[in-house]
C-alpha cells in the first residue's frame, strides 16, 4: 500500500508542477542553437512564459508531457518511499530504540537506488521510444543514463536533504 499511495501523492503534486516544467523547458531552449543576442527572445520572464504559452498554444500546452512525467513520478516515488517505509516498517533504521542517522541516511540511499533504477526506462520516453530503444539497443538500452541517475538520488533524496535536492541549491 505504501508503494500505492507514494505514487498517487507524487502524481498529485506533478500535476502542479508539470507547468512550470514546460516553461522552464521552453525558457531553456529558447535560442538554444545560436549565440546570445541573435535570436528572438520569445519569454522574456517565467511569468511572461506562462502569458505567452497559454495564448499561443492553449492553456492545455501549459501540460505537455504530463502522461510521461505522472508515469515517471509514480514509479519512482511509488518505489522510493514505499521502499523506504518498509525498510522503516521492518526497524532497520532503529538502533536501540533510536533513529539511526547513518541507517536512515542507508535506507534513503538504498530506496533512491531502487526508484531511480525502476523508472529510468519511463525517464526514457514513452510506449513508442520504449520500443525503439528496446529493439535497437536491447533490455539494457531502456536503462541507458541510470548509472548517473543512481548517485543523484543516492546523495540528493528529499529527507536526506531537508526537503530540496542538494544539487539544486548549488
Amino acid at each position: 500500500m505504501d508503494f500505492l499511495l507514494s505514487g498517487v501523492t507524487a502524481c498529485a503534486a506533478c500535476l502542479f508542477t508539470n507547468p512550470l516544467e514546460v516553461v522552464k523547458t521552453r525558457m531553456q531552449l529558447q535560442g538554444e542553437l545560436k549565440s546570445r543576442g541573435t535570436y528572438r527572445v520569445h519569454y522574456r520572464n517565467v511569468f511572461h512564459a506562462f502569458y505567452t504559452i497559454g495564448r499561443v498554444e492553449g492553456v492545455t500546452a501549459l501540460q505537455k508531457g504530463l502522461a510521461p512525467a505522472l508515469l515517471y513520478q509514480f514509479f519512482m516515488n511509488g518505489v522510493r518511499l514505499g521502499s523506504y517505509g518498509i525498510i522503516e516498517s521492518a526497524g532497520y533504521i532503529y538502533t536501540e530504540g533510536r533513529v539511526s542517522t547513518v541507517k536512515s541516511t542507508g535506507a534513503g540511499a538504498v530506496s533512491g537506488v531502487m526508484g531511480a533504477f525502476v523508472s529510468s526506462p519511463i525517464y526514457l520516453g514513452m510506449i513508442h521510444a520504449l520500443s525503439v530503444i528496446h529493439r535497437e539497443h536491447g533490455l539494457m538500452g531502456l536503462w541507458r543514463g541510470s548509472s548517473a541517475a543512481v548517485p543523484r538520488v543516492t546523495c540528493c533524496d528529499d529527507e536526506q536533504c531537508g526537503g530540496r535536492p542538494v544539487h539544486d541549491s548549488i
